[in-house]
């Protein structure tokens, strides 16, 4: 089986648990995927400079698909697309999680165009990892740039029940998608990742039925729609499992991903 374009999500689905991937096995396949003339793409719900920063070392054709779907950038650094949160809506949904007791203690980042932005006590380990050039600011309302997405999580939460809450009151405006575990990302509401992967289909000119794609949570659903040969991650949620074509063999902490892109290429 060969495809044109192989997409897919890093945590839980290409990433181990622990952060890491096997980088010499990646890169000979790279090296295969480029000869071949197929494109590798990276489609995350992370900033574009972390999704950037976890393939320091790689060299090949890599592009990316980041926040969610809300920037889309090529190899070489061309921007195919960027979706952005206004200041009023933003504003509006930050009110609103600060001062609703049931989402009052969500830790909260807003990606953006410089960099990420946090309070304060929202500084922790995991907020090191997933964002790069870290502002810590007092008031999020304050910020001053381009904002792609704004993410929530909570320490003992449903992220699917305070989505439903987010999604109910910005119906139209805006769309909160859950990105693992008990955080939930909101973005502008004709965001995803298959809208991402569209505007590459259509600059590639790669239909579905040459593409694949592989995912394991609620915000990779309609990437693997766009894709024929749409794999859900063996460890991944049941609807992502009950709507792909294909389940990986192995988990993402067996390299279930590069175990199938093996027979991709």
């Amino acid at each position: 089986m060969k495809v044109a374009l192989i997409a897919t999500d890093l945590d839980g689905t290409f990433l181990r648990d622990d952060h890491q991937f096997d980088h010499d096995r990646f890169q000979s396949q790279l090296d295969q995927i480029n000869a071949n003339g197929q494109h590798f793409v990276v489609a995350s719900g992370n900033q574009l400079q972390h999704c950037i920063d976890v393939f320091a070392g790689i060299h090949g054709e890599l592009t990316y698909v980041a926040e969610n779907g809300g920037l889309v950038v090529t190899n070489d650094g061309q921007v195919l697309h960027e979706s952005l949160l206004t200041r009023p809506v933003l504003h509006e949904l930050l009110t609103m999680v600060m001062t609703d007791p049931v989402l009052a203690t969500a830790k909260v980042s807003l990606s953006g165009k410089k960099g990420g932005y946090i309070r304060p006590q929202d500084d922790s380990a995991i907020m090191q990892y997933y964002l790069s050039n870290i502002k810590i600011v007092n008031d999020l309302m304050a910020v001053d740039d381009h904002i792609y997405k704004a993410t929530f999580s909570w320490a003992d939460a449903d992220a699917d029940a305070h989505a439903a809450l987010i999604n109910t009151r910005f119906k139209g405006r805006l769309r909160a998608t859950v990105s693992g575990g008990n955080g939930l990302d909101v973005i502008a509401p004709d965001v995803n990742k298959a809208q991402g992967l569209a505007y590459l289909q259509t600059h590639w000119q790669v239909t579905a039925a040459q593409t694949a794609a592989f995912g394991d949570n609620g915000n990779d659903l309609e990437m693997l729609r766009e894709a024929d040969y749409s794999f859900a991650m063996k460890n991944g949620i049941l609807p992502v499992r009950q709507m792909a074509a294909y389940t990986t063999t192995h988990d993402n902490n067996h390299d279930g991903v590069l175990r199938t892109i093996a027979t991709l290429i």
